[in-house]
């Protein structure tokens, strides 16, 4: 009989067991060790090439031993065939599978034959059981591993809370937790997609890690999932990748999750070919190794994890650029009703701002300060839409009660102001622009340092729109009268850091100057660009993410 039919009598797993013990017995008696079942005979002995079980048909059980008693035995026996030989029965299988190793071993050695085989059995199935003990401890040990590492990464999320920045975007924070990410689930490379909130495609935005699949079959298999409401992470390993999935070259399990919440989908995180760890089986065990280069929960759990937290901060972002957009329409609605009021003050408020920025800059101030400054310089004036019309219009010069009125619209500007706490970092200016170093300006009266730097600046750039501007009762001063005036008032009237500053860049202030007042771009309905526009926005970006 073939080693196939052989094989074919009892499954794999039943006969390891038996060939171990026959071939211990086999080696201390000193005679072959048969297995003994309802269909056949099979001799063991040292495993074939392939690691079957060979069959030998020449073993016959004595006339006087039945089949049934030895394939209903539940304890080992020996039955004598002769005064020199007995056979020795082991029962080795089940109620359901019965059969049994038989042998013929020397009289002398009945006595020890079944302490023996007791022993020889015992021994074995403590070392099973070490051997399993052994692989439970090695998977606990894994699996602690596993389950430390994905606290660690959770950790590292939770303390690099730089990361949830609102002017950090998916890319920036996918660039730092998707590699390391990578490194704990063991995966050639880990996939974002950015989806378009308006024509709903996915881009690939950033990958983790080095593959050979190529970006035109990541782009299709994300297309299988388009229009489909996916809330679990998809897995697909060796064993069904092919089911139902086109144009994987280069990919041998993959698995992938949504970035999205209750109402909308921002992209996609796909991972790609799990690979073994180094601790993993060994190569010559091809079933365990294939095991261990498939994703399971724990890989699929913490790549969900990372959407999840993706997810949540592009949430975030949406709900804050929706807050920036109403902050930057509450700033053109009062930008817009000031030049109602006045329409001196719509290029005078845009030179007074442009003006600012310059000197912060030639002050040392950094980027976010010098857009602080200039939103100040924007907003100064906001506090005339308390002013009457009568009084801002006025061809004529104001009386001392009318001037006591357009005096107070600093304090009225910060009232108006102080509510939008998105805006609280232009309040220094719009209240203290009229301040003046000796303590004769107003509102408060404040003196030298005690001036915020911001209301200093644009004291300086407003006091030079101002002479420089025509009004309805005067024409404007020759630049070169207003540059000296300003040099002369410095240290009383203005900050002397800020004029010599100012002095440094006079061409460029000239320049602005004549540039707002020829071609005004800022408000209106015949705007030539949204420059401006883009300042305000970053200004208030910049504040709101604090």
């Amino acid at each position: 009989m073939s080693e196939f039919i052989a094989q074919s009598v009892l499954p794999a797993s039943q006969l390891r067991r038996p060939q171990q013990v026959a071939e211990t017995l086999q080696d201390y008696f000193r005679t072959p060790f048969y297995l003994v079942t309802r269909q056949c005979t099979l001799r063991h002995s040292a495993p074939s090439s392939s690691g079957g079980v060979n069959l030998d048909s020449t073993f016959v059980l004595p006339n006087t031993l039945p089949l049934d008693e030895v394939l209903t035995a539940t304890e080992p026996f020996n039955h004598a065939i002769s005064g020199e030989k007995s056979t020795l029965v082991i029962p080795m299988g089940s109620h359901a599978t019965p059969f049994a190793l038989c042998g013929n071993i020397a009289s002398a050695d009945v006595r020890l034959s079944v302490p023996l085989v007791k022993t020889v059995i015992e021994n074995l199935d403590q070392h099973q059981q070490i051997t399993s003990n052994s692989q439970q401890l090695d998977e606990y040990a894994s699996q602690v591993t596993r389950d430390f590492e994905e606290l660690s990464w959770l950790r590292s999320l939770a303390e690099r809370q730089e990361l949830w920045h609102p002017q950090n975007d998916l890319k920036n924070i996918a660039s730092v937790i998707l590699p390391p990410l990578c490194d704990v689930l063991c995966v050639e490379a880990i996939f974002l997609f950015v989806t378009d909130a308006q024509t709903g495609s996915d881009t690939l935005a950033f990958r983790a890690g080095e593959c050979d699949v190529r970006h035109e079959t990541m782009l299709e298999l994300v297309g299988e999932f388009v229009g489909q409401t996916i809330e679990q992470p998809v897995v697909r390993n060796p064993n069904n990748l092919h089911k139902g999935w086109k144009g994987l070259d280069g990919i041998r399990s993959c698995a992938l999750v949504p970035i999205a919440n209750n109402s909308q989908r921002f992209g996609w995180l796909v991972m790609v070919n799990k690979q073994a760890r180094d601790e993993a089986s060994p190569v010559d065990d091809p079933l365990s190794l294939s095991q261990h280069c498939e994703f399971g929960t724990f890989e699929a759990g913490l790549l969900q994890s990372a959407g999840l937290n993706l997810a949540a901060h592009a949430s975030n972002l949406e709900s804050f650029r929706q807050i920036e957009d109403l902050v930057v329409g509450v700033i053109r609605a009062m930008i817009n009703s000031i030049d109602a009021k006045d329409a001196y003050t719509r290029g005078h408020s845009d030179r007074v701002a442009a003006m600012a920025r310059l000197l912060a800059h030639k002050l040392g101030l950094d980027s976010q300060t010098q857009h602080h400054v200039y939103m100040a310089g924007l907003l100064h004036d906001i506090g005339k839409i308390g002013v009457p019309d009568s009084i801002l219009g006025k061809p004529s010069r104001l009386t001392n009660e009318e001037f006591s009125i357009v005096a107070r619209h600093p304090e009225i500007g910060y009232s108006i102001l102080k509510h939008l706490k998105q805006l609280d970092f232009v309040l220094p200016g719009v209240l203290h622009h009229h301040e003046c170093i000796d303590g004769s300006g107003y509102p408060h009266g404040l003196a030298g340092e005690e001036i915020p730097l911001m209301g200093r600046i644009l004291a300086v750039a407003d006091a030079y729109d101002a002479m420089t501007s025509t009004r309805p009762y005067r024409d404007g001063m020759p630049r070169a009268k207003a540059e000296a005036i300003l040099q002369a008032g410095a240290g009383e009237q203005w900050d002397r850091q800020i004029i010599d500053a100012f002095m440094q860049c006079t061409d460029e202030i000239y320049g602005i100057c004549q540039v707002n007042r020829q071609h005004p771009t800022l408000v209106g309905e015949n705007r030539c660009n949204d420059a401006q526009w883009d300042e305000i926005d970053f200004a208030v970006n910049l504040s709101l993410s604090k």
